[in-house]
């Protein structure tokens, strides 16, 4: 994967100086029209990258629906899923099937901060995979703003700085960046190879890491198989149930690493 042997460092955002653009708030609604309309979606997902020390990779396939709703699922060569991830209103179950154990009631952000350094609510997850950053729809007015070699800089709601360049005749939003704020890691994204409206790769750098997170990551995201706004049946984000299950902890969830790579490159430098 891209990011897999990628610096913990994000890319150079654009550099201004940045003058007030009139089109800057048509340009920014016409860019993310396509993923401030996703509802629901059902995607494919091959993650790899760094957490810390220790290196991620595996194939997630994954559902989303628009509320607070996700099934996140890791299938292995053989056998039973590496992990089954559910949720609903953004509280999640994971279930490790192969060692019988489970993570009750917990936060969606918390749960992909200790599988992936991945600290994200099911919706913002849902918008960052759509290409919209965050689950805030993106204002359509206001701080929109241009430099001298044609980026657009447009300042989100939530204090996210999301950066706009032309694609061909097309507006793409390529990448964001929030700093770190009350305890929250800083993060930066970065879109690359469109499909019609929603990007194939998103490429993700978080830290330094918030009180009791897991330490900062580089992420690559590559989204296949990607199905938008179709009906997704409500008992995919049913939590599991098994009565012979272990109950474990998110500490212990940390320490076990489900994508963790196994393969023995991960003390190998990169």
């Amino acid at each position: 994967m891209t990011a897999a042997c990628a610096t913990m460092a994000p890319p150079k955002t654009p550099d201004g100086p940045w003058m007030a653009d009139p089109d800057g708030a048509a340009i920014l609604a016409s860019a993310t029209a396509a993923c401030r309309g996703v509802r629901t979606l059902t995607a494919e997902i091959a993650v790899g990258g760094r957490v810390g020390g220790s290196r991620l990779r595996g194939r997630v396939l994954a559902g989303f629906e628009r509320g607070g709703s996700l099934r996140l699922e890791a299938p292995a060569p053989f056998g039973a899923p590496l992990f089954i991830l559910t949720a609903r209103q953004d509280r999640a179950t994971l279930w490790l099937p192969r060692d019988r154990r489970i993570l009750r009631d917990a936060p969606v952000a918390d749960v992909l901060d200790a599988i992936a350094g991945l600290r994200r609510s099911s919706d913002d997850l849902l918008g960052l995979l759509s290409g919209c950053l965050t689950a805030q729809t993106p204002a359509v007015s206001g701080d929109v703003r241009r430099n001298g070699t044609g980026w657009l800089l447009a300042t989100l709601p939530d204090d996210t700085t999301a950066f706009l360049t032309r694609d061909g005749s097309t507006w793409r939003l390529r990448a964001g960046h929030r700093a770190a704020a009350s305890g929250a890691s800083s993060w930066s994204v970065n879109y690359e190879r469109f499909a019609g409206a929603f990007p194939d790769l998103v490429r993700i750098w978080t830290g330094p890491p918030a009180a009791g997170s897991t330490a900062g990551a580089v992420l690559s995201l590559e989204v296949s198989q990607r199905d938008t706004n179709t009906a997704v049946d409500s008992r995919a984000f049913d939590a599991v149930t098994a009565k012979d299950a272990t109950t474990m902890t998110l500490d212990e969830l940390r320490r076990t690493g489900p994508l963790a790579d196994r393969t023995g490159g991960a003390g190998s430098g990169s």
